[in-house]
């Protein structure tokens, strides 16, 4: 995105008193990272329901990057365990009852929408679903639990197996960030270390496959302990902006290669095929990955704004905004495609037609961003700008109304998040974390060159 600040135009200098307060430490490349993991996860669902191999200019295709899509959910893990911990690490700890507010809000309703649909309206597409009754089944979902049982790993909608491990680490991140923001790297190491041991344990008690215990918190854990490290790194760093706009360069060298690796490590997932199976080379290799991960997370955070701002593209933020609702629905709506045969093929197996692999794939892709675009702008959007309350009360007023708001409805926000942005904008804050870092480098040269905040001449920063 376009700089607000550059840090060859000083801006007036600031004293700490004078400073305006921090912003919400958006970083943008997540957005875009974000929606990278999306797009890995819908490639790769797709191509496991059509067969059909994107190609590529000559004889290159995208296959190795449909296959390894899987690796989308690592990611997403890493991405929310940054974002959960980045504000603590910047020093505004949240209220246990505003954490568990927001993550509620963001969660549930499209989770309730899913199960109301998928549980109740249609319920053919997973053969499991109400496999130990309805009461059974609904609850271990609603305790957010299906992951471990073989009956609800995989019913309702076969993805939220991943949702339930994203909930189980927000009920022990509270206590993982208090010490992790006083212990970070022995914190984050204990992390990996119980990862890694539990998932070799798996391994080493796998006869028949990993089971789904491979599939359990613990087995995640790595990622998470990298997402958090990467939040506490990018925090440091962001304390000493001066210093993060003099390796500007060399980050954006380190992100650009470790991208290339990331691709190298999808080919090698894809080249492997056959020969191990694909979740014991994730349990062998997860902590690797994470890693890069870091690695790629850190130093795009701060590289130039050529990269950024690929990364940050509007395609990305776009698939970003969308994701949760996209990551819920895309399955299902393949799924539901193909078993309503809403799209017919040629062939008696419908992956043997060409055509019909090409067209489904786009046909069932473009109506997975259909539906997740209007969940997300419909249903999930009201709720997180207004609240439960707000957005039912909204609701009748449409109602009693013809259908349109009355005057004192059309505000999008509470008054305390009006308040909030109003505050930030009154104050000039930058939009985001890239930003602020360059408008606070400006602040620290023009602070040096004026004389510094104690009014005493300083050497201006070479």
């Amino acid at each position: 995105m376009p700089d607000s600040h550059t840090a060859t135009t000083p801006a007036p200098a600031t004293t700490p008193e004078a400073a305006p307060k921090r912003s919400t430490e958006h970083v943008l490349v997540m957005d875009g990272l974000r929606g990278i993991a999306i797009v890995l996860v819908v490639l790769f669902h797709y191509w496991q329901m059509s067969f059909y191999v994107i190609p590529l200019p000559g004889k290159y295709d995208l296959q190795f990057v449909q296959y390894s899509g899987f690796l989308g959910v690592e990611l997403f893990f890493f991405i929310s365990a940054f974002c959960l911990f980045l504000p603590v690490a910047s020093g505004r700890v949240p209220t246990l009852k505003r954490f568990a507010y927001r993550r509620a809000i963001k969660i549930l309703p499209s989770y309730f929408l899913a199960l109301l649909v998928f549980g109740f309206l249609i319920t053919d597409l997973y053969p499991s679903t109400w496999e130990h009754g309805k009461f059974a089944d609904l609850l271990m979902h609603l305790l957010f639990l299906q992951n471990m049982t073989d009956a609800t790993h995989g019913s309702f909608i076969g993805v939220l197996w991943s949702l339930a491990v994203e909930v189980q680490f927000y009920v022990f991140f509270p206590l993982l960030a208090w010490v992790f923001v006083r212990r970070p790297l022995p914190t984050a190491a204990v992390m990996i270390a119980i990862s890694v041991f539990y998932r070799e344990w798996n391994r080493d008690g796998a006869a028949d496959g990993l089971g789904i215990q491979a599939d359990f918190l613990p087995a995640f854990l790595d990622l998470f302990a990298y997402g958090m490290l990467a939040a506490w790194m990018v925090a440091w760093v962001r304390r000493r902006p001066l210093a993060a706009m003099r390796v500007r360069a060399p980050l954006t060298a380190v992100a650009v290669l470790t991208f290339v690796v990331i691709l190298f490590v999808f080919d090698w997932a894809e080249a492997i095929r056959g020969n191990i199976e694909t979740g014991v080379w994730q349990s062998e290799n997860r902590a690797y990955i994470g890693a890069l991960f870091t690695m790629l997370a850190v130093a795009s955070a701060f590289a130039l704004p050529q990269w950024r701002a690929v990364l940050g593209n509007r395609v990305l933020v776009f698939f970003s905004t969308i994701s949760y609702n996209l990551y819920l629905w895309h399955q299902a709506v393949g799924i539901f495609i193909i078993k309503r045969d809403w799209w017919p093929a040629d062939t008696p197996v419908a992956t043997d037609d060409p055509q019909w692999r090409w067209s489904f794939f786009l046909v069932a892709v473009a109506a997975s961003i259909a539906v997740a675009t209007l969940v997300t702008y419909l249903f999930e959007r009201p709720f997180l700008h207004h609240g439960v309350r707000g957005t039912l009360a909204r609701g009748q007023a449409r109602l009693r109304n013809g259908g349109k708001l009355p005057a004192g409805f059309q505000s999008i926000e509470t008054p305390s998040e009006h308040a909030d942005h109003k505050a930030a904008e009154e104050a000039g804050e930058p939009a985001s974390l890239e930003e602020e870092v360059e408008a606070e480098a400006a602040a620290a040269v023009a602070e040096a060159e004026v004389g510094g905040p104690g009014g005493k001449a300083e050497p201006a920063a070479t």
